[in-house]
C-alpha cells in the first residue's frame, strides 16, 4: 500500500528498444510526494506489479522526506 503522502499522477507503458533493436517495454509511473515532484520511476513491463511499484515509491518518498 502506498503511503499517504505519495500521489501517482500517471501511469503508461513506453517502448524501450534494445542496442539489439528488440522492444522491451516499460511502466513509466509519474507521483509526487507531497508537495514534491513530479518524479519518474520505470519498470520493466513483465516484472511490474502493484508490491513492487508501491515498494520502489515508498522507499523513494522516505528518502525525500529525510533529506
Amino acid at each position: 500500500m502506498l503511503d499517504p503522502d505519495v500521489k501517482i499522477v500517471k501511469i503508461n507503458e513506453e517502448a524501450n528498444w534494445t542496442a539489439q533493436g528488440a522492444n522491451e517495454p516499460r511502466i513509466r509511473v509519474e507521483f509526487r510526494v507531497g508537495p514534491h515532484g513530479p518524479f519518474v520511476e520505470k519498470f520493466n513491463k513483465a516484472e511490474y506489479d502493484q508490491f513492487k511499484r508501491d515498494t520502489v515509491l515508498n522507499t523513494f518518498a522516505a528518502t525525500v522526506r529525510t533529506t
